[in-house]
């Protein structure tokens, strides 16, 4: 009852006219239930009375006028209801992207909330409209049903009884089976996004060239099956039960009709002197089983259709530990990056990410963190941008602690290029502001940012250079990046966030050596008034850096300039000149 009420409020406060439309409409389906009935008595009546044919024709088509009438109303009600529902489930569309600004970056990571979050985007917004839509359906029936009671109590109220109780029942079986079809929808969910998941991979280029290029189609193909194989077994499990109900059901209403029409006539000790009321019996009789169907079949796609609805408000009440707790505020420039003791593990594992590590950064410093795969350095990242806490320790921004401030100020003052960049099918203009540009200081600080990181004469060699689009899924004259120019792109739009403190981390991963040369004086020399933070294994960032961290198993082993690292001939030394002979050989000495 709870959803439903909830559905109900959410539903009004998106369009408040929705309750007005709804009430008219309950009101044309109750009198378009009771005309027919009055028709049929008045027929009856004036043909005992001896009335002419033209009287009788003359009552008719009154009559028949007032519920053309009616009709006609009903069918604008009901276009005005669908233009209507469009903006209503927009609106409510929308608060659930708006809800992921409340959600932790860690909840992603949880099967349990992917399931329940992509449950609510796939069908909370639709089922919240349509409960709502049902509950309305209800409503009508309700006022229908005491409409028609009224006429057969005042004629035969033993009807009315028996009708009563085969409804409770019918009214039980369909709440059954719609409780089974919930529990069915509950175990097929993990599946039906598997599914959805399988499907993405065969419709996204991303993995095509995998996919034509080895079996990855074929193992695909594998895990499609065995999703449909559990879809299917589940389906099956419930259908055998689903179909018992259903026969009842049917065997209810088959006879509910019959039993009536017997009661009436039981009941009516004379039926010639009461034809006019028992034709007007038999018709409600008909009317009213077709209504308590109706109304059994409405309750059962409410039972089931509650769960999904019920899941969408608890996404839509979900708070996060860390995003938005509005706490205060830093000062808008950057002074000072100070990190204490901090120590980090992923949620479910034993092993320390990061272990007691400490260092600072000072405003104007440029500062590489290097390390080899798996080191620890994109999680610090993580933990830098708040999308994390430490288990123990802390981090100091100007002197205060991170835990007490807004993430949202931390991340307007730290810009990050990701190691993994994704773009998307909108402008490069976009794709670089990630926003739609409106000044001329916005088409200004985008061609800063791709001198920044040389990209700005491949994009000015296109037709329709930053207002080309990104990937062909759209339009046939989209730009396909390659991975450097994708990393390169990345590295723009990290710029573009005009962050006083900006850190890359492996920037450089997907670029030749000459490109990587040149972003790197590029980054040197636009960025000098800017914090800049490399985070690499790669170790061409390292030699005109203030300071370097080398990162081991989530430690920090070494520390120092590049001179004093290569002074101690200790593993800073070795990965540097194991990497040097990569481009240099015997020569680099």
């Amino acid at each position: 009852m709870g959803t439903c009420i909830n559905s109900i409020k959410m539903v009004i406060s998106k369009k408040p006219i929705y309750l007005f439309a709804q009430i008219l409409l309950i009101s044309i389906n109750v009198a378009s239930t009771l005309i027919p009935i009055d028709i049929v008595n008045m027929i009856v009546q004036m043909y005992q009375d001896g009335n002419t044919i033209k009287d009788m024709a003359i009552g008719i088509l009154v009559r028949f006028s007032v519920l053309l009438v009616l009709f006609i109303a009903k069918s604008f009600i009901n276009i005005w209801i669908t233009n209507m529902s469009v903006d209503i489930q927009a609106k409510t569309s929308i608060m659930f992207y708006d809800k992921l600004a409340y959600i932790d970056y860690s909840a992603h990571e949880s099967p349990d909330f992917l399931d329940d979050f992509t449950r609510s985007l796939d069908r909370g917004v639709n089922n919240i409209y349509i409960i709502t839509g049902y509950v309305f359906t209800l409503i009508s029936i309700l006022f229908q049903s005491l409409g028609i009671f009224t006429k057969i109590a005042g004629l035969n109220w033993p009807v009315v009884a028996v009708v009563i109780v085969i409804t409770i029942f019918y009214f039980l079986i369909y709440l059954r089976i719609g409780y089974l079809n919930k529990l069915r929808e509950d175990e097929s969910r993990p599946y039906k996004r598997r599914a959805w998941y399988n499907f993405r991979l065969i419709s996204l280029k991303y993995s095509m060239e995998d996919m034509k290029t080895t079996a990855l189609d074929q193992l695909i193909i594998d895990k499609e099956i065995q999703s449909q194989d559990e879809l299917i077994a589940i389906a099956n499990k419930y259908l055998k039960r689903n179909a018992i109900l259903g026969f009842i059901s049917d065997i209810l209403l088959a006879f509910l009709y019959p039993i009536m029409i017997l009661m009436i006539v039981f009941y009516t000790v004379d039926i010639s002197s009461h034809l006019p009321e028992f034709a007007s019996l038999t018709i409600a009789a008909s009317i009213m089983s077709g209504i308590i169907k109706q109304a059994a079949s409405t309750v059962g796609l409410i039972e089931e259709n509650v769960p999904d609805t019920k899941v969408s408000f608890t996404a839509l009440k979900m708070k996060g530990k860390i995003e938005g707790i509005i706490k205060k505020d830093i000062p808008s420039s950057f002074e000072r990056l100070d990190i204490k003791h901090v120590n980090f593990s992923y949620i479910g594992s034993d092993k320390l990410q990061l272990n007691d590590i400490n260092f600072h950064i000072k405003e104007g410093e440029k500062v590489a963190i290097i390390g080899g795969n798996g080191a620890g350095k994109t999680t610090l990242v993580k933990l830098l941008l708040r999308l994390y806490d430490p288990n123990s320790g802390v981090i100091e921004i100007n002197g205060q602690d991170y835990t007490d401030t807004t993430p949202d100020a931390i991340r307007k003052m730290v810009g990050t290029v990701f190691q993994n960049a994704n773009t998307y099918a909108i402008s490069i203009a976009e794709n670089v502001l990630l926003r739609k540009p409106k000044t001329k200081a916005d088409y200004e600080l985008i061609d800063k940012a791709l001198k920044f990181s040389d990209l700005y004469d491949y994009v000015y060699s296109l037709d329709d250079n930053i207002n080309t689009q990104i990937s062909r899924e759209f339009v046939h004259t989209g730009a396909v990046l390659s991975g450097g120019q994708t990393q390169k792109l990345a590295i723009a739009r990290g710029y573009a966030q005009q962050s006083d403190l900006f850190i890359l981390d492996e920037p450089s991963s997907a670029l030749d050596p000459l490109a990587e040369a040149r972003m790197y004086n590029n980054m040197m020399e636009l960025g000098k008034e800017k914090t800049l933070v490399f985070i690499s294994h790669r170790l061409t960032s390292t030699i005109n850096a203030d300071r370097i961290y080398l990162f081991e198993k989530g430690r920090i082993v070494e520390s120092g300039t590049h001179d004093e690292l290569m002074a101690k001939d200790g593993l800073y030394k070795k990965m540097f000149i194991s990497q040097s002979y990569k481009y240099l050989g015997d020569s680099n000495e």
